[in-house]
């Protein structure tokens, strides 16, 4: 059983798109219990009847929108996002959910928890789908470069999540420009010298981002820059490909009659691409398991990032995480 924080005031949509979610979900798992946090006016039609799982806990303030992350860690303005954190920090939940953006949920992270000392500034942990299964990928965006000696921590981190799942060491790799021992950033050529002689990972060298979906690997280690960089152009490459298809596939009778062939064919493969159902990633880095979900993320979207949470809680991740952190210093 988890019991989950979830924030539903953050992100594009807002409550009339994630509440909803929620409510399916948790409706159709009994055994995890939820506290929903949300503004009173904005939520109260939807949470006039929920299951006996789920609790809601309103108020009456919203984050100013222009409010910085200096501003959060500084001030108190009462809002879901940080009575949510509340309950995560009192341990009456596992993990938090939210689609807040990432400044923010960090700079809260600072005000109730302490980031290792392996990596200074906590990390951003995602799960990235691949021609074979999915990868673990991080730093995806909460740092803009990093040393060698965090890039071995980034390194911990993965190893911790990944290893619980698998019974073999995981493949991991440095995201570099080339394949070549002397390509690439000093702290990056640092890091790879150290990582050749790691017990418990299958160290692979530098990979290309062309090769990252490849399926090859269990874990890839990048600063949260170009990791950022890398999954937004691959997400921006897949939408183009598919709007190419749909549009020549709708263009006339023999287009759409292709389509319907091709599309029970296809929808299988193309179902597990869906950056959908890959979303939620975990803020890594401290005692609390955090849980970013993408800001455009819809109902089904939001649900995968719910079941981060769940995976967070039932796996120890945070706790697995800081061991593994330790044995870095």
């Amino acid at each position: 059983m988890a019991v989950l924080a979830i924030d539903v005031q953050g992100g594009d949509h807002g409550p009339p798109h994630l509440l909803p979610s929620v409510i399916d979900y948790f409706s159709q798992r009994p055994q995890h219990q939820g506290h929903i946090f949300g503004h009173d006016f904005q939520c109260r039609d939807l949470v006039r009847s929920l299951p006996s799982n789920l609790t809601f806990h309103g108020t009456d303030q919203l984050l100013p929108e222009s409010v910085s992350p200096a501003q959060l860690v500084r001030h108190r303005y009462r809002s879901s996002l940080e009575n949510a954190y509340q309950c995560l920090v009192s341990g009456q939940a596992a993990a938090l959910v939210s689609a807040e953006h990432t400044g923010l949920l960090i700079a809260l992270m600072h005000r109730h928890a302490v980031t290792h000392p392996a990596i200074e500034r906590p990390v951003l942990v995602s799960w990235v789908p691949t021609v074979k299964r999915p990868l673990v990928m991080l730093d995806l965006g909460a740092s803009f470069s990093a040393t060698a000696e965090q890039f071995l921590g980034f390194a911990a981190i993965g190893q911790a999540i990944v290893s619980a799942s698998m019974t073999t060491p995981p493949r991991l790799a440095l995201l570099n420009l080339g394949v070549e021992a002397n390509k690439g950033p000093q702290a990056l050529r640092l890091a790879a010298t150290q990582l050749a002689t790691w017990p418990g990972i299958e160290y692979c060298g530098f990979v290309e981002a062309n090769e990252v979906f490849n399926g090859d690997l269990d874990l890839v280690i990048t600063d949260g820059f170009t990791g950022n960089a890398v999954i937004k152009a691959a997400e921006g490459t897949l939408d183009l490909t598919l709007n190419a298809i749909r549009q020549e596939l709708s263009a006339d009778w023999l287009g759409r009659t292709l389509g319907l062939f091709l599309g029970r064919r296809l929808k299988p493969r193309l179902s597990s691409l869906d950056p959908r159902l890959h979303n939620g990633a975990l803020l890594a880095g401290s005692e609390l398991a955090v849980i970013k979900s993408h800001g455009h993320a819809d109902g089904k979207a939001f649900q995968a990032a719910l079941n981060k949470g769940v995976e967070a809680a039932e796996g120890q991740w945070c706790p697995r995480i800081l061991q593994h952190l330790d044995k870095v210093l």
